[in-house]
């Protein structure tokens, strides 16, 4: 019998992980060997739920914030061959396989269009039941998912692994114990607006914003996948520095010569810092680094 080595290391960094977005790095920085460079993991909301209401149901996500805007405010969830695929069936599969044997709706059809905006390509996807009976619903994207059968159950594992500690890192769960305010709050926050904008959305006082925001994320704890919405991500040095250069247009072979290291390094720090800003490709990303600050 093996000693399990990458098994261990790998459940290891999963449990040292004390976030959500940590826990997704660890979750991708395995599985983008398959082609899969993003994920997103959640309870799946009562028919008709509000967009707020349905965000409040994500446990794990480094989709692009602009992407899951746009997925819950118009409702995909509920239209979703794929989500509808695994509810059913459970077990991890192809998304390519379950699209290949459903009728496009002219609405389905409009939401893949829209995703591959997004290099949300190709993936797999699969659920888990909970001790209460609810169901999780898991998905990894990318542009070209590359796994055998054997593959499948691999991540499958590691998706497992990952959604257990985030649960147990959640705790209860008290989004539904915030008032509507403290919603809104936190939503508009989570979209990417200023304390100022939401101020003048919701017609009331500036710092009203900020008292509904923190009270919304005591509530919550530093668990939830909502708490650091909203906040600026927290890239590494050389995460940033690697941004730094590719803003002034440097490819990954200029930034790893100026650095110092190797072409693959940069090329990892570039996607990481990608996926922190919930970036759908490099421009995108350092407009998102701008936008939020990390730069200052």
């Amino acid at each position: 019998m093996g000693d399990f080595r990458e098994t261990r290391v790998f459940v290891d960094a999963i449990q040292k992980a004390q976030t959500p977005a940590a826990i997704c790095n660890v979750l991708i920085a395995f599985t983008q060997r398959f082609g899969l460079h993003t994920v997103c993991a959640g309870t799946l909301p009562p028919r008709g739920a509000a967009p707020g209401d349905q965000v409040g149901h994500l446990v794990l996500s480094s989709w692009p914030q602009e992407w899951i805007d746009r997925y819950v405010s118009r409702g995909y969830i509920f239209h979703d061959p794929i989500v509808k695929h695994v509810r059913e069936s459970g077990n991890a599969v192809l998304w390519r396989d379950i699209l290949n044997d459903v009728e496009e709706t002219r609405q389905t059809s409009k939401m893949i269009s829209e995703a591959r905006g997004f290099k949300l390509v190709d993936g797999i996807a699969m659920s888990f039941p909970t001790l209460e009976g609810s169901q999780i619903i898991m998905s990894f994207g990318g542009e070209e998912a590359e796994l055998s059968k054997k593959d499948l159950g691999v991540v499958s594992f590691a998706a497992t692994c990952a959604v257990a500690h985030a649960l147990g890192l959640r705790g209860a769960d008290r989004y539904r114990d915030l008032d509507t305010m403290e919603k809104e709050c936190l939503q508009l926050a989570a979209r990417g607006r200023s304390h100022c904008e939401i101020s003048e959305r919701l017609c009331i006082d500036h710092d009203e914003v900020t008292h509904h925001i923190e009270q919304a994320k005591r509530k919550l704890g530093p668990g939830h996948t909502l708490y650091r919405l909203g906040e600026a991500p927290r890239l590494t040095p050389r995460e940033k520095e690697c941004l730094e250069w590719a803003a002034f247009g440097k490819s990954e072979w200029e930034v790893s010569q100026i650095l110092g290291i190797s072409e693959h390094t940069a090329e990892k720090h570039l996607l990481n810092a990608k996926t922190k800003l919930g970036a759908a490709n490099r421009v995108h990303a350092v407009a998102e680094a701008i936008r939020c600050g990390v730069f200052d």
